[in-house]
């Protein structure tokens, strides 16, 4: 509360727009501002089943924390806990699994500014470390991914971004394809809703498919609020999912004037 208060009060001095990471899964092309901090936190519930069995899990407190290091270049990391249950259809067995996800770290470099036609770009890469999961998340291996992530400004209410990688799960060597595009759309000043189309393309297996769309509302120029759903488009994704975020930025030290470096 404290923080969020904190927050409050720096939102009364101009601040850079708030670009956030989520609730889509396309990452966007924008860097955090200098020397500010970003946190992005949320809540996720997924749904699955198949012939066999039925999962439903939760994912709480979903947090990415972002540093903007330099002008073009922010440091990230993440970890959440989670919680899930499976049963046997038709019976009464069932069984869960419960920790500390392993830790993400990663950063993301910004590549180039939008110009005409031309847009914005940023390249994205992560480890996730298994020594620091609980057993019951610990993957067989490191995980990593790599991503290019783009931006289009369409008009002063429509923007477009999408973006193209490479994911290792850490329960295989082999790598899957990633792919989304989100078209993003200003309802009002603070309110804005996007629809979006994602999926993993693995080297084996089979691919999943998934789309999803949320709203997202700006309480305070450095405070958001979130919430977003989606259904997988075949059968090896999952059935369905809904998640609920909030999203504030600690700006970095003034600058004379009462503006903040970014």
């Amino acid at each position: 509360m404290l923080l969020l208060l904190n927050v409050g009060a720096m939102a009364q001095v101009a601040q850079p727009e708030l670009i956030t990471d989520r609730p889509d899964q396309t990452e966007s092309a924008a860097i955090v501002p200098r020397h500010a901090l970003q946190v992005e936190t949320g809540f996720l519930v997924e749904n699955d089943a198949n012939d066999l069995f039925s999962t439903r899990s939760f994912t709480y407190n979903t947090t990415l924390l972002r540093f903007g290091l330099l002008n073009n270049f922010e440091l990230r990391a993440g970890m959440d806990y989670f919680r899930a249950s499976t049963t046997l259809n038709n019976t009464s067995l069932s069984s869960t699994i419960s920790g500390i996800s392993p830790l993400y770290t990663g950063f993301k470099i910004k590549i180039a500014e939008a110009q005409e036609w031309h847009p914005q770009v940023a390249f994205l890469g992560g480890l996730v470390l298994p020594f620091t999961a609980d057993s019951d998340r610990k993957p067989n291996y490191t995980a990593a991914n790599i991503r290019f992530a783009f931006s289009h400004s369409l008009s002063n209410r429509f923007s477009l971004g999408y973006n193209l990688g490479a994911e290792w799960d850490g329960d295989s060597p082999v790598p899957g394809y990633f792919y989304s595009a989100a078209l993003g759309f200003a309802v009002t000043d603070k309110l804005g809703a996007f629809f979006e189309s994602y999926g993993l393309i693995p080297e084996t297996g089979n691919a999943e498919h998934l789309m999803d769309a949320g709203l997202t509302y700006l309480l305070l120029p450095t405070l958001q609020l979130d919430i977003s759903g989606g259904i997988g488009l075949n059968q090896a994704a999952i059935r369905n999912f809904i998640s609920l975020g909030l999203s504030f930025r600690i700006p970095g030290r003034k600058l004379e004037g009462q503006q903040y470096e970014q």
